[in-house]
């Protein structure tokens, strides 16, 4: 993993929406998030239990919601590099850690294409929602549940190469972006989602991080192995190569949509601390910029995820997933105000014991303000109502409505 973030061979980056390096050769971006919270949601994932949020009814209170410093360098007018540092006050593994590393390198347009490198880890292309620094969302404090798995388990740590055709200069009309990238380090992609489901959170796993084992299922290991302690991510098992390949098509300021297929190819059978889980997902978005400052998106996913050969050769465990969203937003000077409603549910369709499926909805409510360029104040009620059956394992109810209000108080600091 270490040869793939730094290795300085391949020229790369990207990462979130919020944009190329500044005019400055190096750019500096701290922001500091603190927090109030009233919750009375189940116990967290985060403390190993069956909760959707990030924070459940022992967490009121004040809290660091997020600290991170996103760095930007620019070697050449075509080459640059991105890395985003974070801590989030919590039991994590280390108390600050890497979302992302990457170099980019953008071409100048001929022909009419314009070409662009990333290598290192960053976000696949999926989210039109999370596009602020720190691959933040500007619209509410937590993401979709789309965004939030994306968050949690995803980070593409390789290669992607896009091929952008400038229609907009030539014929007035639209750019297409084709996007297409090889990767390793993600064949642990589906064991958050095995064992909790969706959930509607702010938090990023970090590349070395972990999470509380959830003792929801247990499976068959190989004779004599070796766990890690918790759930961890970003770990190569199977030593094959994963992809993924999209589309993008953008109109101006006024109309984005994107497509994406992923594999992460996963080998069912091996395992190595941890087993294969061969993830594959299709997903589809759109984002419309309306007049007067409104914003709407849309977003749809469907996937699955499996693990594990028994004796026979049979799949030990197979869940389908998907998830949809819609969300609108309405700025006026600096406020903003939006509203979002999540669909989402998961049903496992093979395995031995217990069977583990969730199924819910969600609506998120959120205001902004910018008092200037550095200070901000964030209110966002989250209420999510599903069911797990897996917390029947934990001793929790397996329906429950979680409601969440959260209050943040947000400085940054420009170089």
């Amino acid at each position: 993993m270490a040869c793939a973030l730094l290795w300085p061979a391949s020229p790369a980056l990207a990462g979130s929406e919020s944009g190329d390096a500044s005019d400055d050769a190096q750019s500096f971006l701290l922001s500091v998030d603190l927090r109030a919270v009233a919750s009375d949601g189940l116990p967290s994932y985060l403390e190993g239990g069956g909760g959707k949020q990030r924070f459940d009814d022992n967490d009121d209170g004040f809290h660091v919601g997020r600290i991170f410093l996103d760095y930007r360098g620019r070697f050449t007018d075509t080459l640059s590099v991105h890395a985003t540092l974070n801590t989030y006050g919590d039991d994590d593994k280390n108390p600050v850690d890497v979302t992302e590393m990457y170099l980019d390198w953008k071409t100048y347009p001929h022909g009419g294409w314009r070409w662009r490198t990333k290598v290192g880890a960053f976000y696949p292309p999926v989210s039109l929602e999370n596009r602020g620094p720190g691959w933040s969302s500007p619209y509410s404090i937590s993401a979709s549940a789309i965004n939030t798995w994306f968050g949690e388990e995803f980070r593409t740590i390789g290669a992607e190469v896009s091929a952008t055709w400038l229609g907009s200069q030539s014929h007035g009309t639209g750019d297409l972006t084709l996007y297409a990238s090889l990767y390793k380090w993600n064949d642990d992609v589906g064991l958050l989602m095995s064992f909790r489901g969706w959930s509607l959170n702010d938090r990023q796993t970090p590349l070395f991080g972990r999470l509380p084992f959830i003792p929801i299922f247990f499976l068959t290991p190989p004779p004599n192995a070796e766990f890690r302690n918790g759930f961890e991510f970003f770990h190569e098992i199977d030593n094959r190569i994963g992809y993924y390949a999209g589309a993008e098509w953008k109109q101006s300021n006024f109309l984005t949509l994107r497509a994406t297929h992923y594999d992460n190819r996963a080998d069912l059978s091996k395992f190595e601390y941890d087993f294969a889980w061969l993830t594959r997902y299709d997903s589809l978005g759109a984002r419309v910029e309306l007049p007067r400052d409104w914003t709407l998106i849309g977003q749809w996913l469907s996937g699955d995820t499996a693990v594990g050969f028994i004796p026979s050769g049979v799949k030990q465990y197979e869940l389908d997933m998907d998830s949809w969203f819609l969300l609108a937003s309405k700025g006026f000077g600096r406020h903003r105000l939006t509203a979002r409603y999540d669909d989402f549910g998961s049903d496992q369709t093979m395995g031995t014991g217990f069977r583990n499926w969730d199924a819910g909805h969600a609506w998120t409510f959120a205001y902004l303000v910018d008092f200037n360029d550095s200070w901000q104040v964030a209110v966002e009620s989250l209420t999510i109502d599903a069911m797990l059956t897996g917390r029947v394992m934990l001793g929790e109810p397996v329906h429950a409505t979680e409601h969440q209000v959260q209050l943040a108080v947000r400085y940054s600091w420009r170089n």
